[in-house]
């Protein structure tokens, strides 16, 4: 994957073609409402939206759409930043001398108009010309040499004005001024700028785009005049536009990108992709709520991290580094007080008194947690550091835990936490028709699934399907838009079509992505949720029944099983009791069954996975009989063979590119096949030349790693393709 551009919260994007949040749609639509507008009179427009959405990354877009489409029509584009003034004596001043340096320069035709707001400026009481030196232009001296005066003897300003309107008039070009980060200025600089504004917006041919937060200005506003700020601005303010939300998927596919590039060299074995779902899932996600939080805490992640790579689990120090990012006191109670975080619950905690005196400690940060997300903090917590969990449920970890703890390198390991411390839409895009359109079909379950096929058909340029972004927007509407009826429907579908849309793209091709299976699987769990309780059960076993989905039937069923014994040790109701759980898996057993006489089933995705589930499920007779009618046959045998096959990827400091690894570790066929039989059989089909290209790099796999094995050495060490 290439390099991540680097990127500042303070630097907004230029180039709609670096887009990586979905404003350049909106700015695209906003640029041609500003070309299609073609009044004399003049307009204020403003785009509302909160701080770090993406504003001036739209106010950017905006301009290089105008600047980029034909002559006729274009606007001449005066940007002004009254931050950079903001302490000044006069805004005003500042802001006419902007005018007044860029007007003349982009326009032959506003020469004269540079020279009356030079008057303008001065009979308001001062030269503009710091405001060009402030922003690099040297406008001062040619307005002098062309003899214009820049103070000279009061005059009559509403006479300016009109001669103003005159001459703007008389040459019908349109000037586009564009105001940003209105919204960082001081309480009575902002009445300033408004005041400004509301003075000068009737200008003919004169366009004002303005960027801020309606409620901070508005706030400023009644402070400074006791008047109703909101009311205010719709005086000023002719047309609003609201800054649409961040698309929560455009935000974690950025997020995913970015951590990708910097934590490209994190060891084999090293990432657990389970622990980063649940991390991700309970508490990080709705902490991302506008870009500038993916650039904050990428930024921060990608100086503090790499000290400490190789030292820390990755996914715990994302999620320590977004706490100290987005929650700084709670990072602070972290730091300051790593005994009453790290470890596994002593036995002082089975006393009243010791109980509840870390109670009342946790429960202290807690409530300075902002109320959003203070139960998805919780959650986060107690995955970050599970000995929370028995000061909150009563749940408690026995000393076994923390060796497996300390070998992970998970922060709530005493001994490693210290290091923690030292230191328009896109091709394959969903749009939201889409997700109409799929909730309008979720009481036909054939329709929706033909649905979710149409979707996978669609690639965008990397290969993704639709599906991933279509899953994760159906999530948004499960709780509210799919009642407990249409609930089951959409079970069935997704039981149907599941496993077919089964791609390694689809993963966003790296450590940190969710393939299809933990997707459905994941949509499966929460509508369960919204069926009644005696009916999940029966949905459950008759969606596997009649459905083809095992590997996606069986994420689900590990995932309800975890549930059920983390709930059963804290005397917690899960979605589906252990004793459904076990009856689920004899269905789905069953359903194996049914299709494995399929001469096509061993070329199902995930086939290894499912054979391996059927052996310890079901009757392991059974699937160890299938699999040696399978491998009687060669093709059957490598088919096989490169189902087994795990695949990553690594990227070294020096490397232009990433490194693909393909592996095969003979222990995954000792249930079904003694593997020196069955590397002799492999050496020999390579050596009667019986192997197809296909096949050829997982084979080659096998007979490495099994040679490994036979010197008593580990079949897949980190790195040993590249000796």
């Amino acid at each position: 994957m290439a390099e991540v551009t680097a990127l500042s919260p303070d630097r907004p994007s230029t180039d709609p073609a670096q887009d990586l949040f979905g404003h350049a749609p909106f700015a695209r639509t906003l640029a041609d409402a500003i070309r299609s507008y073609r009044e004399a009179d003049g307009i204020v427009l403003a785009l509302y939206g909160p701080w770090g959405a993406g504003k001036s990354t739209v106010l950017a877009y905006v301009q290089h759409e105008l600047e980029a489409g034909p002559e006729e029509g274009r606007p001449v584009v005066a940007a002004f930043n009254p931050w950079w003034f903001s302490g000044q004596e006069h805004l005003a001043k500042a802001f006419l001398g902007q005018l007044q340096a860029v007007l003349p320069v982009k326009h032959k035709g506003f020469k004269k108009v540079g020279k009356l707001l030079g008057d303008f400026s001065s009979a308001l009481g001062g030269a503009a010309e710091f405001a060009g030196k402030a922003i690099g232009i040297s406008f001062v001296g040619k307005f002098v040499e062309a003899g214009f005066k820049l103070i000279g003897k009061p005059k009559d300003v509403p006479g300016l004005k009109r001669e103003l309107s005159d001459l703007l008039l008389k040459e019908k070009k349109r000037v586009l001024v564009v105001i940003d980060d209105i919204d960082r200025l001081a309480p009575d600089e902002v009445r300033q700028l408004f005041t400004v504004i509301k003075a000068l917006a009737d200008f003919p041919y004169v366009t004002y785009l303005l960027a801020f937060d309606r409620d901070v200005a508005a706030s400023a506003i009644s402070a400074q005049t006791g008047l109703p700020g909101t009311r205010y601005l719709e005086k000023i303010v002719q047309v609003p536009f609201e800054l649409p939300r961040s698309d929560r998927t455009a935000l974690s596919h950025a997020l995913v990108n970015r951590l990708n590039s910097i934590m490209r060299d994190v060891p084999e074995g090293r990432f657990d992709n389970i622990h980063w779902n649940n991390i991700f899932h309970s508490g990080l996600q709705q902490l991302i709520l506008v870009p500038r939080d993916v650039i904050r805490l990428t930024n921060s992640l990608s100086v503090t991290y790499p000290a400490v790579s190789g030292e820390v689990n990755p996914v715990d120090f994302i999620a320590i580094e977004a706490l100290r990012v987005f929650l700084p006191e709670v990072y602070d109670a972290i730091r300051t007080a790593p005994d009453e975080f790290v470890g596994q619950a002593i036995d002082g905690y089975n006393t009243a008194e010791t109980r509840q005196r870390a109670r009342a400690f946790h429960d202290t940060w807690l409530r300075g947690v902002p109320e959003s997300v203070r139960e998805s903090t919780k959650d986060m917590m107690e995955r970050l550091f599970p000995r929370l969990e028995s000061v909150w449920g009563g749940l408690s970890y026995g000393g076994d835990f923390v060796g497996a703890w300390r070998r992970n390198l998970r922060i709530c390991a005493p001994e490693v936490f210290p290091t923690y411390f030292r230191l328009s839409l896109a091709q394959g895009a969903v749009s939201r028709a889409d997700v109409d359109l799929l909730l309008m079909q979720m009481r036909d379950s054939d329709h929706f699934a033909r649905q979710l096929e149409a979707a996978f058909l669609i690639k965008n340029a990397g290969g993704v399907s639709k599906v991933p972004e279509l899953l994760d927007r159906l999530m948004d509407h499960v709780a509210n838009d799919i009642p407990g009826d249409a609930a089951e429907s959409v079970v069935e579908a997704l039981f149907k079509v599941g496993d077919k849309l089964l791609s390694d793209k689809d993963r966003y091709e790296s450590m940190f992505g969710f393939g299809n299976e933990t997707r459905v699987a994941r949509v499966v769990y929460h509508l369960l949720k919204v069926i009644t309780l005696e009916r999940r059960v029966p949905v459950l076993e008759r969606a596997i029944s009649v459905g083809g989905a095992l590997r996606c039937g069986q994420s689900l069923i590990e995932s309800l099983e975890e549930e059920a014994q983390k709930r059963e040790r804290s005397n917690g109701e899960s979605l589906v009791s252990l004793q459904d759980i076990q009856a689920l898996k004899q269905s789905w057993c069953e359903r194996v069954s049914e299709l494995a006489g399929d001469p096509h089933f061993i070329d199902r995705p995930a086939i290894a996975w499912i054979v391996r589930g059927w052996r310890e499920w079901g009757k392991s007779a059974d699937a160890i009989a299938w699999w040696h009618a399978a491998a009687v046959d060669d093709i059957g045998l490598l088919k096989l063979i490169a189902a087994q096959a795990s695949h990553s990827r690594t990227q070294s400091g020096s490397d232009l590119a990433w490194r693909a690894h393909l592996r095969v570790n003979p222990r995954g066929f000792e249930p079904y096949a003694d593997i020196d039989a069955l590397a002799e059989r492999l050496r020999e089909l390579l050596g009667k030349g019986d192997v197809s290209e296909e096949h050829a790099v997982a084979v080659n796999a096998y007979i490495s790693a099994w040679a490994r094995i036979r010197s008593g050495e580990e079949p897949d060490p980190f790195h040993f393709d590249e000796e």
